[in-house]
């Protein structure tokens, strides 16, 4: 467990290289209100190649971020990522952004730690998708807000999600039960090298 502020470089080659290297740890890059929600986007949006004050928001409400999604898929003239507007469509590392509710007044932003399709709800809990945030039921931080842990989100507050293009080019592998390596023909050469 580490805590650190301004920007810092995280590996993220893969949603799993990042969640490894963040989860249990605090981000606080602007050194205001501790460890809060955005603060990992802002480091996520750092690290992918965007300068510091994205994603852009207003008024410190993360539900904003979808507000301004136009201005946070892009920047010099090079797309990171795409825009994911139908809940059912939900990728696992893609950044969600919730809105806000009588509770909470500013939403909430985390990345998927699921596929939505894939993702079985908690009969006792069924609309809490599993999510990667800051400032919800980690390990508090003194100066407010909480540590980077996987939890339960209320999905109801969907607004949209951001879709890292770099995470989503690699194709799954194709496994296939047949072997091109001509077996019959090895297992016979090594049979007449032996004498068999």
């Amino acid at each position: 467990m580490a805590y650190y502020t301004g920007y810092v470089v995280i590996p993220h080659q893969t949603y799993f290289q990042w969640r490894f290297n963040t989860e249990g740890n605090g981000y606080n890059f602007d050194s205001q209100h501790g460890c809060q929600c955005y603060d990992l986007a802002a480091e996520f949006w750092w690290n992918v190649g965007f300068p510091a004050g994205y994603p852009i928001i207003t008024s410190s409400s993360a539900y904003t971020m979808w507000d301004n999604r136009l201005s946070n898929v892009s920047y010099n003239g090079v797309t990171y990522f795409d825009l994911v507007e139908n809940v059912s469509d939900i990728k696992q590392g893609d950044v969600i952004v919730f809105n806000y509710n009588q509770v909470n007044p500013y939403g909430h932003v985390g990345f998927a730690d699921v596929d939505y399709a894939s993702w079985t709800p908690d009969p006792t809990q069924p609309y809490e998708f599993p999510i990667l945030s800051q400032n919800n039921q980690g390990t508090p931080d003194p100066q407010g807000g909480a540590y980077t842990n996987i939890h339960g989100y209320d999905i109801r507050l969907f607004l949209g999600a951001f879709r890292y293009r770099e995470w989503n080019q690699s194709p799954t592998p194709v496994i296939t039960n047949a072997s091109k390596f001509p077996w019959v023909l090895y297992a016979r050469k090594l049979r007449q090298r032996r004498g068999i």
